[in-house]
């Protein structure tokens, strides 16, 4: 199987809280939820979440134990796997 990523990945362990944003019907909506982060790279990381995210979603961040955890991220991809989401987002420079 070749390998599609361009940074390599580092595996994490940070459970955090953080507020997606939604937009829907010309309204944005923040809703508050929790996850952890599974791993980490220079340009993204993935999540995993009870929450079901989906491409295009923004997060923020709230609160986190980590001195590398990102601010901001991009949801690129979500997939629903044992009952919870894992998904793939790009971060934002701090």
């Amino acid at each position: 199987m070749e390998e599609r990523r361009s940074f390599l990945r580092r595996v994490a362990e940070y459970e955090v809280e953080y507020t997606v944003t939604e937009v829907a019907g010309g309204y944005a909506t923040a809703l508050e939820a929790r996850g952890r982060i599974i791993n980490l790279s220079d340009e993204g990381f993935g999540l995993e979440t009870g929450y079901p995210l989906h491409k295009g979603h923004v997060i923020t961040i709230r609160r986190g134990e980590g001195d590398n955890i990102p601010s901001h991220g991009l949801v690129l991809w979500s997939k629903r796997v044992n009952g919870k989401f894992r998904a793939g987002l790009r971060h934002f420079p701090r």
